[in-house]
């Protein structure tokens, strides 16, 4: 079979819920057990702006498709290929390669409707900052079309509570409740503009606590690996590291669009830089390891959240665990530009 092009996307669509408006400010996401997430999500980008959410539900049972067919401005996405299994696809001016139907998804599946519109892409669990004195995501799209900007980069900002104590109880309903459950996060900038992209400094604060708590790789021979084990299997139980950024604007385009989960093909705006939110240490993190684990569809087998659960055993009790001398409450958004987490 031929490799899945951007002319091919729509060959993996197998239904939407109902008709997407190219006009809207959309949006997009995949959504797998989300069902925790959702209400905060939806009403956070609801009203920074959003229009319209398209959505692919990659299988949920939880009752997450339910609730986004519900939803009288989410379109409801179902592919014929899941997240995690691996297609072949070949972008222009590239060979063809092996990659999850997930990956493709996030380059292509816009390009079925939103030609020349900025579209937003983010996680359940990510919340994008408005910079102060900015009230919706429309003036940022309008920033980055002003200045021919194809795309605006953002730092991904991981909070976290004071301990493991703190990942307890229901998770919170609204953006505001998230902060005040998880209000903690590093001081350090992650990104630095490029006329190339982005250029990545500092550590994320997953990357500091598999240090400090001395979480370490481990290859785990099993079957005929024990005899030979190829170096993509190996690189499979290795550390994926933790996002520090990631292109959450894109024009969508001909010419302008992602090339995998974190970068576009086009030049990024050098007067923005985005913050994203990023709520991984929540009351969710012991069952999204779980689920994680269980699926093996994030990146290389979701090796990572192996190393998640040893983390979360290690801090168990440890007072004050998630803080170290760089962690900071979260006041407000100039403190991010403060920072150098953000720029407007």
């Amino acid at each position: 079979m031929a490799p899945y092009t951007m002319d091919r996307v729509g060959e993996l669509v197998e239904s939407v819920s109902r008709p997407v408006d190219p006009g809207k400010l959309t949006i997009f996401s995949t959504f797998r057990n989300e069902l925790a997430f959702c209400p905060a999500f939806f009403e956070h980008y609801r009203r920074i702006g959003a229009e319209q959410f398209l959505i692919i539900d990659d299988g949920s049972d939880d009752g997450t498709g339910a609730w986004l067919e519900a939803q009288s401005d989410c379109c409801v996405v179902r592919t014929t290929r899941a997240y995690g299994e691996e297609i072949e696809i070949q972008l222009e001016g590239q060979e063809p390669k092996r990659q999850r139907a997930g990956i493709f998804y996030k380059i292509a599946l816009p390009h079925l409707w939103f030609d020349g519109a900025y579209v937003t892409y983010v996680d359940a669990d990510e919340f994008l900052f408005l910079p102060p004195g900015v009230t919706s995501l429309q003036e940022i799209a309008a920033r980055l079309e002003a200045e021919g900007a194809a795309a605006a980069v953002a730092s991904v900002v991981e909070f976290f509570p004071a301990s493991v104590a703190g990942l307890s109880g229901p998770l919170p309903e609204s953006f505001e409740a998230l902060l005040a459950a998880y209000p903690y996060f590093q001081a350090e900038r992650l990104v630095e503009l490029s006329a190339e992209g982005a250029e990545l400094v500092g550590e994320s604060k997953t990357a500091r606590l598999f240090g400090r708590y001395a979480i370490k790789p481990k290859v785990e021979r099993r079957g005929w690996h024990r005899i030979y084990m190829p170096s993509r299997v190996r690189k499979a139980q290795s550390f994926q590291k933790a996002a520090r950024h990631k292109t959450p604007m894109v024009l969508r385009s001909r010419d302008s669009r992602l090339i995998d989960t974190h970068n576009a093909n086009q030049p990024p705006s050098q007067t923005v830089l985005l913050t994203l939110a990023h709520f991984v240490y929540t009351s969710e993190f012991a069952a999204k390891i779980d689920r994680a684990i269980s699926w093996g569809a994030h990146a290389n087998g979701a090796a990572k959240y192996r190393y998640y659960a040893e983390l979360l055993q290690k801090m168990g009790g440890v007072e004050n665990g998630f803080l170290d001398e760089q962690s900071r409450r979260y006041e407000g958004p100039e403190q991010l530009i403060e920072l150098g987490l953000m720029r407007w």
